[in-house]
């Protein structure tokens, strides 16, 4: 039988689950410190809310790779397939539903969020094999690549619904 989330891998999800909800609030708590506005939701746009996903599970796969010490590209080219593949079922569940109704709910949106970490630990899991031979470096500038996008969309949103605050 195949586990959709490794036993070894589920505390590192439950407490990715608990990091980006706490996250949530972390830029109000901080008196809107602009450093913080990088690596939290500064308003209410979907995109900010991907950052709920994207840095705690950065974080824990850090953690993760210090403890566990498995091949650098394959863990960490899976754990970046992984967190694109969680955040972009976010934005399509996301859309799809209060598209559908008319209008979002903060529960559904709140499950919408678990879903995506479970998504993404489970995808991270199964996919390591699949990054076998590719380049550390390429890997790591995907990741760079990643965090300045996030970076800058805060920095500077465009004005399409993705980064308008709801």
């Amino acid at each position: 039988m195949i586990r959709i989330i490794p036993r070894q891998s589920f505390p590192y999800m439950i407490v990715t689950m608990i990091l980006g909800t706490l996250n949530h609030f972390l830029y109000d708590w901080s008196g809107k410190n602009p450093v913080i506005a990088l690596f939290t939701p500064v308003n209410e746009s979907v995109w900010e809310h991907l950052k709920l996903l994207f840095f705690p599970f950065l974080l824990l796969s850090l953690i993760e790779y210090i403890i566990r010490r498995p091949d650098r590209a394959r863990f960490f080219g899976s754990r970046l397939f992984a967190v694109w593949c969680g955040m972009f079922f976010i934005i399509i569940l996301f859309y799809g539903y209060s598209g559908a109704i008319g209008k979002s709910f903060v529960l559904i949106d709140i499950l919408l969020y678990y879903l995506g970490v479970i998504i993404t630990y489970s995808l991270s899991a199964h996919t390591e094999r699949l990054f076998h031979g590719t380049s550390i470096l390429t890997i790591f500038l995907w990741w760079a690549g990643s965090t300045l996008l996030l970076f800058f969309f805060t920095c500077f949103p465009p004005e399409i619904p993705l980064f308008i605050s709801a």
